[in-house]
């Protein structure tokens, strides 16, 4: 069972996907605040000490931003 802590982001993160989905430059946008706030967390180890837990890709495996995701760019 979900908290409501879990709740509220996924629920968040959903409307975010629909945003993205819905119109092209809300995606645009929502990359960019994405790239900021995924770093950030990348650059704290916050995504394993190697990066190899980040949502973008592996980090073991490439440098990967929201420009260039593994799985779809390389």
């Amino acid at each position: 069972m979900q908290s409501l802590g879990q709740e509220r982001v996924v629920t968040v993160l959903k409307r975010m996907i629909e945003l993205a989905i819905a119109d092209n430059e809300d995606s645009e946008m929502l990359a960019d605040l994405l790239e900021d706030f995924l770093s950030e967390i990348q650059s704290n180890d916050g995504f394993g000490t190697e990066g190899q837990s980040d949502p973008r890709g592996d980090f073991r495996n490439g440098e990967w931003s929201m420009y260039h995701v593994e799985g779809i760019d390389g």
